[in-house]
């Protein structure tokens, strides 16, 4: 399993260690530099996203979980990543375009930036109760439109969105094809329906016991195992509602197969 893998890194990230870590800060102008000096001038300005259709792209509503509102989106890209986040233990909260950030460009002149979301997840630690949550705030894009005529821009907008949320606390980050098209979203996809599956409490008692007195077992030895009142149809269904909504364990890079093996989240809190 990916034990050490960090579901949340992001291409920013990854970006500026591949660049020695250099600081945003070393290549701001001083107009942008006047940031630290002038945060109280920064507002957010709150409110409901408006779904106005692409050139590029494709717009729509987002229906991830059946207690959840329906999220926009902007594209495929944001789509993919509103599922895949989704899809992630302890997210509590998918929120689009929540504020929108002011600051002065590099020519002096008040400008404005909307960070594509903000998600609220739970980080990981050793009690799965006392994990701290974290705020992050995210722009998704293509790869290809950090690399072109309006990367300079970008990362103006980037370091200051940066700066902003790390006055209250926050996170930013910067995610592309490269970390949401992944095999974590493919296993999402389609596990995804099972979230809207009605549950069958006895069963997913009797699953969840029998799951922790062996502590891992795959899926077929759970399928091979004897439900009275329930055939093999209903208990694949209930065991892949438990995964798709995050009751129990299975590595999140890996595909369901049948030698899938299940844990309860007891055991793998430390992944």
């Amino acid at each position: 399993m990916n034990k050490n893998r960090d579901i949340w890194g992001d291409w920013l990230s990854k970006y500026e260690t591949e660049q020695e870590n250099l600081r945003f800060s070393e290549n701001f102008s001083p107009g942008e530099q006047m940031f630290d000096q002038i945060t109280d001038f920064m507002q957010e300005t709150y409110g409901t996203r408006e779904i106005r259709p692409g050139i590029r792209s494709v717009t729509g509503l987002a229906k991830v979980a059946p207690d959840i509102p329906q999220i926009p989106f902007e594209s495929t890209l944001e789509r993919d990543f509103v599922f895949l986040t989704a899809g992630r233990p302890g997210v509590r909260v998918i929120e689009s375009q929540p504020v929108t950030i002011r600051y002065y460009d590099e020519y002096q002149k008040e400008a404005v930036y909307t960070p594509d979301y903000l998600v609220v997840y739970q980080s990981s630690g050793s009690a799965r109760s006392s994990r701290p949550l974290v705020t992050l705030l995210v722009e998704v894009k293509y790869l290809s439109d950090l690399t072109g005529s309006e990367r300079p821009k970008l990362f103006s907008k980037f370091g200051h969105a940066r700066r902003w949320a790390n006055l209250r606390g926050w996170k930013f980050a910067v995610f592309t094809e490269n970390e949401i098209r992944t095999s974590e979203l493919q296993r999402t996809k389609m596990l995804t329906p099972y979230r809207f599956e009605p549950t069958l409490d006895r069963l997913q008692f009797e699953i969840d016991l029998l799951i922790q007195s062996r502590r891992a077992v795959t899926i077929s030895e759970i399928l091979a195992t004897d439900f009275p009142g329930y055939d093999e149809t209903l208990v694949r269904r209930e065991l892949l509602r438990m995964l798709a909504t995050n009751q129990v364990y299975s590595d999140p890079f890996e595909p369901i197969h049948e030698q899938t093996l299940v844990k309860t989240w007891y055991v793998s809190d430390s992944i």
